[in-house]
């Protein structure tokens, strides 16, 4: 780990033991703000004139320090256990701790209680809740952080309508199969579709980022197996390359 990165991330430990970190703040470039509708006051995140980028499936503090450094607007810790990519909460924690003030974090939940996202959040001091389980809509109002909602692309007329209704969260849209396939979803179910409010993911890599961003002109993008040697293991070099191209993307 380069030395500027092991100052940052000590750094950020000792400021984690006097302050809760990522929950409910400003992420390193968008901005957090209330939002009124169906979401019951949960927190909905803009971004600044670039494309938001989060790199998820994070296991290891170097990684994400790795994302952030490099620009990355957000990062992932996925808590569904059948997950190849799945962080402990202990683990997370200590991820967390070791980040500097003001980062974005999400924890990814797959049909988790509510008790449990709570517990989880109290444990781990994550900032954000993305729901990738295809949990009904009612579940996610009333949360006083960033919501994602994965959506899998399937039909055309389910995407619409997810887009559509969604009020006090962001709607991430993924392969039919569901999230860390590394698979690109059917283009043909979203051709015409105003993407510009959506979250991005689906296999995508540093090869086809900045295709994809012209392509739809996405508000965000998301990878996990993109950047990786193997699951749970990013490749820093992949992870630069991703988000330098989705950053410059025309």
């Amino acid at each position: 780990m380069p030395d500027d990165l092991g100052k940052r991330a000590a750094a950020g430990a000792g400021a984690a033991r006097t302050r809760a970190i990522g929950r409910g703040r400003l992420s390193r470039r968008g901005v957090l703000h209330e939002r009124s509708g169906s979401g019951g006051g949960a927190r909905i995140f803009s971004r600044g004139v670039k494309v938001w980028v989060k790199i998820c499936g994070i296991t290891r503090l170097e990684d994400a320090l790795v994302a952030l450094e490099s620009g990355a607007d957000a990062i992932g810790l996925n808590f569904a256990p059948s997950s190849r990519r799945y962080c402990p909460p202990d683990e997370a924690a200590r991820i967390v701790a070791g980040l500097p003030a003001g980062c974005q974090v999400f924890g990814v939940f797959v049909r988790a209680s509510r008790h449990h996202i709570e517990r989880t959040i109290g444990r781990t001091g994550i900032g954000g809740i993305q729901f990738h389980g295809e949990e009904p809509v009612e579940e996610l109002a009333g949360w006083d952080l960033p919501v994602i909602r994965a959506v899998p692309v399937r039909d055309r007329n389910s995407v619409c309508a997810a887009i559509a209704e969604a009020r006090g969260y962001r709607v991430l849209l993924d392969h039919g199969t569901g999230g860390g396939s590394g698979k690109r979803f059917d283009e043909r179910l979203v051709a015409g579709v105003d993407l510009s409010e959506v979250i991005v993911a689906g296999g995508l890599t540093p090869e086809n980022v900045a295709d994809v961003i012209r392509r739809y002109r996405p508000w965000g993008v998301d990878t996990a197996g993109g950047v990786e040697r193997e699951p749970g293991l990013k490749d820093a070099s992949r992870i630069r390359e991703f988000i330098e191209r989705a950053k410059t993307a025309g």
